[in-house]
């Protein structure tokens, strides 16, 4: 094995696996609320017990969810970032070191 220097360093390294526990149920509650400004929406839903966060995924059309925002430790969350006129398709997913939910229901915010 060769490296460029002459010690190979290593920072901040993350193995990915599955743990021996149940990976979260699915979200209930998720509740997406498009604001005033309609560049700015909310969402909150209810805790799911296990879960080390939540992935709320979105894009412009069901089969197209392709943004997404990695949230710990909360159950709500405000996002200042989408367009005025663009409908909008939301969705969540728990997770732990075990797996991930199920997505909740496809939310249509328009």
């Amino acid at each position: 094995m060769n490296v460029p220097g002459n010690n190979l360093g290593l920072s901040e390294v993350r193995v990915f696996g599955k743990g021996y526990g149940e990976k979260p149920s699915q979200v209930k509650g998720f509740d997406v609320n498009r604001q005033t400004d309609r560049r700015d929406v909310g969402f909150s839903w209810k805790p799911v017990k296990g879960a080390q966060g939540y992935n709320i995924r979105w894009g412009i059309a069901p089969d197209k969810l392709y943004q997404s925002w990695l949230l710990y430790e909360v159950d709500d969350h405000f996002m200042r970032n989408l367009d005025r006129d663009t409908k909008y398709y939301f969705t969540i997913e728990a997770f732990n070191e075990n797996g991930i939910s199920e997505k909740s229901e496809i939310v249509e915010v328009r």
